[in-house]
């Protein structure tokens, strides 16, 4: 079993911890399986093989594969609603391109990342319950303030209209994740942009 578990590098990026220690390997290595896989498949045997180290110290950061699984998950759900809080206050157009900047870089700087958060974000629905912020629900809110200062003259509701213009993002990556697309998504960034003009500013 050993021999086809290829580890993790040395010094592999941090999601959590800082890179290079030995939670960032516990951490890089699950997220590989994880998204190479599925959840249920990689066991914490395999995990602390790949990441070089023992199931022992894995329990010691983590007091089980789903508590390091939710952990890994509300790490980008956090950063991803912080990086959409910070455009609230922008006008609309800088606001757009912010979210689409940086959602696009989120999955082009680490795509293991991005991939797992594409993949297993309908297992963790309870998130926005037990964080009380989503990256959707900051969308809404940004769409529901330029609606009542009428730069958005669409009254449709900010809920949908964020699930649609997020949507436009999510769904290349997708794509990206079955193989229909390939390359940075940072590659599509203008056409995001104005696909999610066109969704929030039609009559």
């Amino acid at each position: 079993m050993n021999m086809a578990i290829q580890k993790t590098t040395q010094n592999p990026k941090g999601v959590i911890s800082k890179t290079g220690t030995a939670k960032a390997r516990i951490e890089r290595a699950a997220l590989e399986l994880f998204s190479e896989g599925s959840i249920e498949s990689a066991s914490t045997k395999a995990i602390s093989i790949k990441a070089g180290v023992s199931e022992g110290l894995l329990y010691r950061h983590y007091k089980s594969k789903d508590d390091l699984a939710r952990a890994l998950m509300r790490k980008i759900h956090i950063d991803l609603t912080e990086m959409i809080e910070c455009a609230s206050n922008m006008p609309l157009n800088s606001a757009i391109q912010h979210i689409v900047k940086n959602y696009c870089a989120t999955a082009d700087t680490d795509w293991t990342l991005f991939r797992y958060h594409i993949l297993h974000l309908h297992r963790f629905s309870g998130l926005m319950r037990d964080y009380g912020r989503s990256p959707h629900k900051a969308a809404a809110n940004i769409i529901m303030h330029a609606q009542k200062s009428n730069i958005i003259k669409n009254q449709t509701s900010p809920d949908l209209l964020a699930a649609m213009s997020l949507g436009i993002v999510l769904q290349a990556a997708q794509a990206k994740v079955l193989g229909g697309l390939h390359g940075n998504l940072s590659d599509h960034i203008h056409i995001f942009e104005r696909s999610i003009l066109s969704v929030l500013m039609q009559d």
